[in-house]
């Protein structure tokens, strides 16, 4: 039996403006170490990073259209992700550092049909560039994905 597809890409929230800004010009984001996904705080292989962008975006919201390939992971400190904001609480806040190479834009952005914030969806090469719409990205089990298409070859709505 031929192994379940490992996931290789992880789409993560992108949720304000300024944060994108760094993404766009530094080629990196942040995640904290306590609410990290699986994936990365075992240190997972993974290839792509993309971005779900919430309705802060105005016209692209609830999309995936922005990914890069992942250059690095590292565990860093606030303070060294921000070293020019004045100490505080948050300073020794621990995160994972994803640097990237530059941002790609998908020729046709991945949809979620339904206005919904996410976190993170672990998924695979094959699915995030095959996607038009956000619940095929899921890659949870080979009997999940029957599943799905099932519903989906009956025309029945769902949510995954």
């Amino acid at each position: 039996m031929a192994e379940y597809p490992q996931n290789n890409v992880l789409v993560a929230i992108m949720n304000n403006k300024k944060d994108f800004l760094i993404a766009q010009q530094e080629g990196w984001y942040r995640i904290p170490v306590k609410s990290a996904p699986k994936n990365i705080r075992e240190q997972t292989p993974i290839k792509y990073l993309a971005f779900y962008q919430t309705k802060v975006f105005a016209t692209e919201k609830y999309t995936i259209k922005w990914y890069a390939k992942i250059k690095n992971i590292a565990r860093v400190f606030r303070k060294d992700l921000f070293e020019d904001e004045p100490h505080n609480s948050k300073s020794n806040k621990e995160y994972y550092k994803i640097e990237f190479e530059e941002l790609l834009q998908l020729k046709t952005p991945i949809v979620s049909k339904k206005e919904r914030r996410i976190l993170f969806i672990p998924t695979t090469e094959q699915k995030f560039f095959a996607a038009k719409e956000i619940n095929y990205l899921f890659n949870e089990s080979p009997i999940e994905d029957k599943f799905w298409e099932a519903l989906v070859d009956h025309n029945i709505e769902a949510e995954r």
